[in-house]
């Protein structure tokens, strides 16, 4: 490609000497013979640059295009592989912004920037050393718009940094305004607070409209300087010349193609100055792309960690201590799970409930101490090996675009129509089917919009059948489900509890009263334990806790 790049790049310099010598030897001279075969040259010339300009557009092109491919998949990849805790601290937005209007910044440079910059530079080199071998004087006249070039470049390229960069700052906090707006819309009319919203997001698009004016400020004194300098050139190169042909060391013929050649010096260079603000934005957005891809995993296989065969499910929390910040969320907890047993965790909000159960999903590693399956570290085994065995029911199960079936299907993309048929009867979910004409092949849309709460969480339990995993979570599974429903998701329960190592976390007590054993948590540590008629039997906090739930004295359950 850089081969095919130089010669289309010296063919237009090659046809101006070819000019320079059919004016001096052909027709001043008074030789047809010479004439044609310069005019023929110069045809032939002109078809081998455009067949190779062509040719290495498309291949410059197609170069720009498949980095823009790698880096999207890079960047991608890289964020699905981050932990729990990156996305907790960065605003959806945000990152959205990165993957989308920084990734076009540098699309733009690589699609038809990286052409330009590699055409241009390869014309501008081969015009200005054609130039020099035309006729060097009037190449040492053109030089002298060098320094005061380089002096304008340089302080648009101090200025425009920063500006650029500020652009791409002011473009993120747009699209988190707007995708926090966008999920949050109910809330926010609910609250009567759209205007406020409004005004909020007038004032981040004013500043982002102030940000972006000063960048186009900068770079409409930039371009036209460069291109006064190159008038300013043409014309010390016709007056320099002019004073040749007067003195007889210059011939006419010679003059013309170095006016030529300057415009192929000065036209690269002023294509060269405008892409350089391309180059700026995206350096800017680069910069903030590389946040993202500089941004450390938390959770990393380390070297030798081994892939974990078929797991029985036996868990255990060896004095494990964690923070998510510098205080400690969970202090010292020891806890063992026996393979097949069911836990329940419950407590007040805050007491440490969720963080317990991704520790032993991996989805954090502990500050101090050990969480083991089966008695070996989960740090010593290959992540995906483990994760392939865990099963999760979130409190707010999320859907994708897509049928019922493929949902269902998420958790395990090789299960059989059958498979997902028997996993969506025996979960309930061939009832929530039902409703529709297209039974299980009905589409969500995204979020799962238009199903129930109940509805919704029906499918995520289903999906987490199919998975079959040998260690199932269940955090607060039940926790925004009416009681019908509830009903029908407790005998759910019923099947995809058999059989698997299950932690729940939940408030209700029909959902913990199935668990072998409960740990009520606070504040990071375990103060009861025990079943339910041992815990409900006994003054403590988990008689307190159900008293408040129930809303009036509790009796022990047989």
């Amino acid at each position: 490609m850089l081969a095919l790049a130089g010669v289309s790049a010296a063919a237009p310099v090659v046809g101006w000497h070819v000019v320079g010598d059919a004016i001096d030897n052909g027709i001043r001279a008074g030789n047809d013979g010479r004439l044609v075969r310069d005019v023929v040259a110069y045809v032939v010339i002109g078809v081998v640059a455009w067949l190779l300009g062509t040719a290495t557009w498309l291949m410059l092109a197609g170069i720009g295009q498949r980095m823009v491919l790698e880096l999207r998949r890079d960047l991608f990849e890289h964020l699905t592989s981050l932990s729990l805790r990156y996305f907790s601290e960065q605003k959806a937005g945000w990152i959205i912004a990165r993957l989308t209007s920084d990734v076009d910044a540098l699309s733009d440079v690589l699609n038809q920037g990286l052409t330009t910059l590699v055409v241009n530079t390869l014309t501008l080199v081969a015009a200005v050393g054609g130039l020099f071998l035309l006729d060097w004087r009037l190449g040492l006249v053109a030089l002298l718009v060098l320094p005061p070039g380089m002096l304008v470049t340089r302080w648009f390229q101090r200025r425009s940094h920063a500006a650029f960069s500020d652009v791409r700052t002011r473009i993120a906090a747009v699209t988190a305004q707007l995708a926090e707006s966008v999920s949050g819309m109910a809330v926010v009319q609910a609250f009567n607070r759209e205007r406020a919203f409004q005004r909020d997001f007038e004032e981040l698009n004013e500043a982002n409209r102030v940000s972006n004016t000063y960048a186009q400020k900068l770079s409409s004194v930039f371009f036209p300087a460069i291109e006064l300098l190159g008038v300013v050139a043409q014309v010390a190169v016709l007056y320099a010349g002019a004073q040749m042909i007067d003195g007889g060391s210059l011939e006419i013929g010679t003059l013309i193609a170095a006016v030529g050649l300057l415009s192929l010096v000065f036209q690269p260079l002023q294509e060269l100055s405008e892409l350089y603000g391309q180059v700026q934005a995206a350096s800017a957005a680069m910069g903030k792309i590389s946040t993202v891809l500089d941004a450390e995993h938390d959770i990393t296989d380390k070297p030798g960690a081994r892939d974990l065969g078929r797991i029985e499910g036996r868990l255990e929390l060896d004095r494990v201590v964690f923070a998510y910040g510098e205080e400690p969320v969970i202090h010292g907890l020891e806890l063992e799970i026996p393979a097949g047993g069911c836990i329940a965790l419950v407590g007040e909000s805050g007491g440490g409930k969720s963080t317990t159960a991704k520790l032993m999903a991996r989805f954090y590693d502990p500050n101090e101490g050990v969480v083991r399956v089966d008695g070996t570290d989960l740090r010593d085994v290959r992540l995906r090996s483990y994760r392939r065995q865990l099963g999760v029911v979130l409190q707010d199960p999320f859907l994708f675009s897509g049928t019922i079936a493929d949902n269902i299907r998420f958790g395990r993309p090789d299960a059989t129509d059958e498979e997902i048929a028997d996993a969506a009867r025996a979960i309930g979910v061939d009832r929530v089917a039902a409703r529709f004409e297209e039974g299980i092949d009905h589409v969500v849309r995204e979020g799962g919009a238009g199903l129930s709460a109940g509805e919704r969480q029906l499918i995520s339990i289903a999906r987490a059948l199919v998975a079959d995993p040998r260690v199932l979570i269940l955090d607060e599974a039940t926790s925004n489900i009416d009681r019908p429903t509830e009903v029908l998701i407790e005998r759910a329960f019923d099947t995809l509890l058999r059989g698997r190592t299950s932690i729940i976390i939940a408030h209700r007590l029909t959902t913990v009263r199935r668990a072998d054993e409960i740990l009520v948590m606070e504040r990071g540590r375990i103060t009861q334990r025990g079943t339910y008629d041992e815990l409900i039997a006994t003054e403590g906090p988990f008689r307190r806790l159900a008293t408040t739930l129930q809303g009036a004295a509790v009796r022990r359950v047989a």
